[in-house]
């Protein structure tokens, strides 16, 4: 596990035996990363494989119309199992085994390097089939809804599917009965996408698949913007989110829209970062990025916790807190009222429908909606401070005299963690934010815990109950080992004199070493 260097120098007169920093580990450091770069390729290929091998357990039927790119493999349901089950272990292997390298000091790849491989390997998959998942062909039913004029939050894909629509004949089994409950800048995303596609399945998918590229590459330009030119933080994020197999797979190769609400998420802290650095107004700044973070909320309602986190991180600069929760209620509120009351209503009962519920709630507290509420608000109010409160003495890519971006951390993974529904395409809502900190001890677990849900819900087409109730299973572990993160003592490794001789510090200063390690 990381663990973090902090000497004290106690006595000049009297150094201890010389002892090199626990980082400086170059042999083993170039072999983790070698190897995590080959497990991340190999991850990749095996993804683009089982997509490019067409319509399969991995890969819904979209029709005949469509762009896409596939030779019609017909793999059976074995085949595109292992590959993808493999691919997702392979991803996350690679990716921790890349972060314990950076750890070691290793910084054997360029971020340059790192960030066009992720552009190439999200516009390969951009004309590849979505794949993982049919969620994206449910976008395009309510897209279509849209576009054609009626109300995709009172109207169902099953009333489109009898209509005859040649989309909505297309329509998934799942969420037939179910009237979208994405909000207002998701549903004018998907209608853009079925303005563009017209009445071709292929084509609507398509244009979605574009739509999320270019988010999920604008994210990682705003990232990488943030951490300025810093070597080291620049490959944590590549790692972390550009150049990460499972994100690129899951956001633009399966096409969920999370990936928009990240990139709205991530907008804001940019522009808070940006603004507070170069002195802008303080309304200004505050209204740029409460706009941006309600825009976040205005594509899932999920995203509300890691807003309340950026408020929080801007808790002593009042005017950029008050004008920012002003915008962000008012954008956020005025998206919902305009798309009137069904869309409210529509989520409020998708939200009480308990048909996906991953942990162990007693049907006593799931059958009582208020207590249901307090008890899942309570709990994730609670995980959120126990990992603040760890991450207390973590070093940011972004200056904490600037902005603080841990509580908006502590809330994006808590709001994910404890999620009674649980994906690992949720993971967009902290994947980026925990890119912007120094290593830390959540990170191989949130890592594991991400290629663990991958492997299990995979291929992911006609997904059976044992793969659900293995979730239901995998879900509290997680929890329980993010519980025991935050809780376990910290290790400290001490260093003498003779590590900092000739940095002029004097007798009890103290000095602290990037990436900061926590051996927990």
């Amino acid at each position: 596990m990381p663990y973090r260097l902090s000497v004290s120098i106690l006595s000049a007169a009297n150094p201890a035996p010389d002892v090199p920093p626990a980082s400086v580990r170059p042999r083993a450091g170039r072999v983790l990363g070698a190897l995590g770069l080959a497990l991340m390729v190999l991850s990749v290929a095996l993804f683009a494989g089982g997509m490019s091998a067409g319509r399969s357990r991995l890969v819904p039927f979209l029709g005949n119309g469509g762009p896409f790119l596939d030779w019609n493999g017909e793999l059976s349901w074995e085949t595109v199992a292992i590959v993808s089950r493999t691919a997702a272990i392979c991803a996350g292997l690679g990716v921790a085994g890349v972060l314990c390298a950076l750890r070691r000091g290793w910084t054997g790849v360029s971020p340059r390097q790192l960030v066009l491989v992720g552009v190439g390997v999200a516009a390969v998959l951009t004309v590849l089939p979505p794949a993982g998942s049919s969620d994206i062909l449910n976008y395009a039913v309510y897209g279509r809804i849209s576009d054609l004029g009626f109300d995709p939050y009172s109207m169902t894909p099953e009333q489109l599917h009898h209509s005859g629509d040649p989309v909505g004949l297309l329509r998934p089994g799942s969420w037939a009965d179910q009237p979208t409950v994405y909000g207002p800048v998701a549903t004018a995303v998907q209608t853009v996408a079925a303005r563009l596609g017209g009445s071709s399945m292929g084509w609507i998918v398509f244009w979605l698949k574009v739509f999320n590229a270019v988010a999920f590459l604008a994210t990682a330009f705003l990232l990488d913007r943030l951490v300025g030119s810093r070597r080291e933080a620049r490959v944590r994020v590549a790692v972390l989110w550009t150049a990460n197999p499972l994100a690129l797979f899951w956001m633009v190769g399966s096409g969920h829209a999370d990936v928009l609400a990240a990139l709205l998420l991530v907008g804001a802290v940019y522009v808070l970062w940006s603004g507070l650095r170069q002195s802008w107004p303080s309304v200004l700044v505050g209204l740029g990025a409460g706009v941006l973070a309600s825009g976040a909320i205005s594509v899932k309602v999920t995203y509300a916790l890691p807003v309340i986190g950026l408020g929080l991180a801007c808790i002593r600069r009042p005017v950029v807190l008050i004008s920012g929760a002003g915008g962000a209620v008012v954008a956020a509120g005025g998206a919902y009222l305009s798309m009137g009351r069904t869309a409210l209503s529509s989520l409020s009962d998708r939200m009480a429908h308990d048909n996906d519920l991953f942990l162990p709630i007693p049907s006593a507290v799931v059958t009582r909606p208020l207590l249901y509420s307090v008890t899942m608000a309570a709990a994730t109010a609670t995980a959120a401070v126990l990992i603040w409160w760890r991450l207390r003495d973590r070093a940011s890519s972004v200056s904490r005299d600037v902005l603080d971006i841990r509580p908006v951390v502590a809330c994006a993974i808590a709001c994910v963690v404890l999620s009674p529904v649980q994906y690992p395409w949720y993971d967009a809502a902290f994947l980026p934010m925990l890119a912007l900190l120094a290593a830390s001890r959540f990170d191989e677990a949130l890592i594991a815990r991400g290629a663990v849900l991958s492997f299990v819900l995979l291929p992911g087409i006609g997904t059976s109950q044992w793969q659900l109730d293995t979730v239901g299973l995998a879900a509290p572990f997680f929890i329980a080992v993010l519980v025991a993160l935050c809780l376990l003592p910290r290790w400290r490794s001490g260093l003498n004199a003779s590590v900092v001789r000739g940095t002029g510090l004097s007798h009890g200063s103290k000095v602290e070493w990037w990436p900061h390690r926590d051996r927990g």
